[in-house]
C-alpha cells in the first residue's frame, strides 16, 4: 500500500474540516446532531422492540445495545451517503486545480469518522454509568474503527465514480442500505438464538457485521470480540479497499473529463 504524502493528508484534513464547517454552519447544536439522530432512532426502535414486538424485552438495557450499533451504522451510512456525491459536488474545484482526487471521497468519510469517536466516547460513558464495565477490551475499538474507516472508504471510492457516469446512484445507495440495515446485527445481537442458524451464518459475513460484532462486545458487554468478527471484518476492509481503490483509479481520467 502506498504511503500517504504528507502534502495529500493535509489536504484530506483541510477538506473533511472544511466539510464539517460547512455541514454545522448556523446550526445551533452542530456535532450534537450526530449523537441526536441515533437517541432517537434508538428511542423509536426501543418502543417497537420491546412494547410491540417485544424481542428487544429479552437484552438488558436493549436501548444501550441498540446505541452503540446505531451509532457505527450511523456513520457507515452517513459516510456512504456524502461520498457518492463528493465528486459532483466539487466539480468546480476539481477542473481547477490538479490534486489527488481521491481525497473527496476520503474526506467524506472522515469528516464522519469524528462524528463516530465523539459519539462513542459520550456512549461509553452512558454504559458505564449503567453498570456496563470497562475492561481492557475497550482497545479493540482501535483497531475496529481504523479496518472500518479503510472499509468505507473503498466503498466510497468506487461510488463516487460510478456517480459521475450514471446519476441514479446515490439514489440506488439509499435504497440499499435501507435493506443493509435489516441484514446488520443493528437491532439484533448474533449469537443469543434469536435467527436461524444459517441466517445468522449469513449475516457475520455482512461487511459491517464484523465492526457492529467489536462494538458491542467491547462496549456492551465488556468482553474480547469473537475471532470471527476479526476475519470478517479484516477481509471485507481488505478487499473492498483494494477494489474501490482500483475502480477510482481506472475511472478517474475519464470521470475528470466527464465533469
Amino acid at each position: 500500500m502506498r504511503i500517504v504524502r504528507p502534502g495529500t493528508a493535509l489536504l484530506l484534513s483541510s477538506l473533511a474540516a472544511k466539510e464539517l464547517k460547512v455541514r454545522y454552519k448556523r446550526s445551533m447544536l452542530g456535532f450534537a446532531w450526530f449523537l441526536l439522530k441515533p437517541v432517537f432512532s434508538t428511542a423509536v426502535y426501543t418502543v417497537v422492540f420491546t412494547r410491540i414486538i417485544r424481542f428487544g424485552g429479552e437484552i438488558e438495557h436493549y436501548s444501550l445495545f441498540l446505541l452503540t450499533g446505531l451509532l457505527v451504522w450511523n456513520f457507515f451510512a452517513s459516510s456512504l451517503n456524502a461520498s457518492t456525491t463528493s465528486l459532483l459536488d466539487n466539480t468546480r474545484l476539481i477542473r481547477s486545480i490538479r490534486f489527488p482526487r481521491a481525497v473527496l471521497p476520503a474526506a467524506s468519510v472522515a469528516a464522519n469518522a469524528v462524528h463516530l469517536l465523539l459519539a462513542l466516547l459520550v456512549a461509553e460513558a452512558m454504559l458505564a454509568a449503567f453498570g456496563h464495565p470497562v475492561t481492557p477490551a475497550l482497545a479493540a475499538l482501535i483497531p475496529a474503527v481504523a479496518l472500518l474507516l479503510v472499509m468505507t472508504t473503498g466503498i466510497a471510492l468506487a461510488l463516487s465514480v460510478w456517480n459521475v457516469y450514471l446519476r441514479d446512484v446515490s439514489q440506488a445507495v439509499e435504497v440499499l442500505l435501507l435493506a443493509w440495515f435489516y441484514t446488520s446485527p443493528v437491532i439484533y445481537p448474533l449469537g443469543a438464538g434469536m435467527l436461524p442458524e444459517r441466517a445468522e451464518a449469513v449475516i457475520r459475513w455482512n461487511p459491517v457485521s464484523g465492526a457492529l460484532c467489536v462494538v458491542h462486545s467491547v462496549m456492551y458487554e465488556g468482553s474480547w470480540p469473537p475471532s470471527w468478527c476479526w476475519l470478517s471484518l479484516s477481509v471485507w476492509a481488505l478487499l473492498l479497499f483494494a477494489g474501490g481503490l482500483a475502480a477510482f483509479k481506472a475511472a478517474e481520467p475519464a470521470v475528470v473529463k466527464e465533469l
